[in-house]
């Protein structure tokens, strides 16, 4: 993955799925960098490419956060009106978006799906992909060979839900996609070194996937468990019959690395959000 500062877009920053992105499609992971938020000292921690979609009047308004898209959508060559984003909950949910769901969804001056769910799949071209992270797991998908393409939000209960699974069924089921032509990308996450969560979790995921499981989880004297979320999810889209070769993983951990990423981890509900991107041309 290569961290692109882009000229034609004075300090934006966003990181690029060197795997899928290339002249016919677009897979980038945002960075906090480059944006117009947080100009105030009461929005400081919002600087500067918030692209949260939380209308929330007293942090910041709608319109900091819109320009923000439309700044990083230029950079892809998309149009805002084309951004097709979730009311994302934790859920396993895919949705389809097919030419039904965009004449349903168009709100805010882009499209927004009033089904809550956490992954997105289409083969209309155009169309951007969108699902936002603050330290879980953003994982991009895409056919070269049916010409399809997939975004999922990915926390420690999607992940547990198995959503990396269903999603890849979904191309496969809609699309025909073969799941040995998919490539797939993970983005910059919470990683081992930060991402402590309770005992009860760990056992959830030993329930559910057995102890091989546990290989992804570290246990440290006098602390809860640490889980590898990223390598997970890696492991489940093998898993699901994707070639390992085709999965570029990021290292980057989003509550380590400040000065890229926002962290709900590090800050809590009082920050920003990335937002990270798929579509073809």
């Amino acid at each position: 993955m290569t961290l692109v500062n882009d000229k034609n877009f004075l300090g934006l920053q966003y990181i690029t799925a060197d795997n899928i992105h290339s002249p016919e499609v677009s897979a980038v992971f945002s960075t906090r960098n480059g944006g117009v938020s947080g100009k105030t000292p009461e929005t400081e921690y919002l600087h500067s490419m918030n692209l949260s979609l939380r209308f929330s009047p007293e942090e910041e308004d709608y319109g900091n956060a819109g320009e923000n898209y439309r700044i990083i959508m230029a950079s892809q060559g998309f149009d805002f009106k084309n951004l097709v984003t979730l009311e994302q909950r934790h859920t396993n949910n895919v949705i389809v978006v097919d030419e039904g769901l965009i004449e349903r969804s168009q709100r805010f001056g882009f499209y927004r799906t009033r089904e809550t769910a956490d992954a997105l799949v289409t083969n209309i071209r155009g169309l951007l992909l969108s699902v936002r992270t603050a330290d879980c797991v953003p994982i991009l998908l895409y056919d070269s060979k049916k010409q399809a393409v997939g975004a999922i939000h990915a926390g420690w209960r999607g992940t547990l839900a198995g959503i990396v699974l269903k999603t890849v069924k979904c191309m496969t089921d809609v699309y025909g996609s073969e799941p040995s032509n998919i490539k797939a990308a993970i983005g910059p996450a919470i990683g081992l070194c930060c991402f402590e969560i309770g005992f009860e979790i760990q056992e959830n995921f030993v329930n559910k996937y057995g102890e091989s499981i546990k290989r992804f989880f570290t246990n440290k004297p006098g602390s809860k468990p640490y889980s590898d979320i990223k390598s997970i999810n890696r492991a489940f889209l093998i898993e699901a019959g994707i070639l390992e070769q085709n999965i570029n993983m990021s290292d980057l951990c989003t509550k380590c690395n400040s000065d890229l990423f926002f962290s709900f981890r590090r800050s809590g509900e009082k920050r920003g959000a990335m937002s990270n991107f798929i579509g073809l041309k």
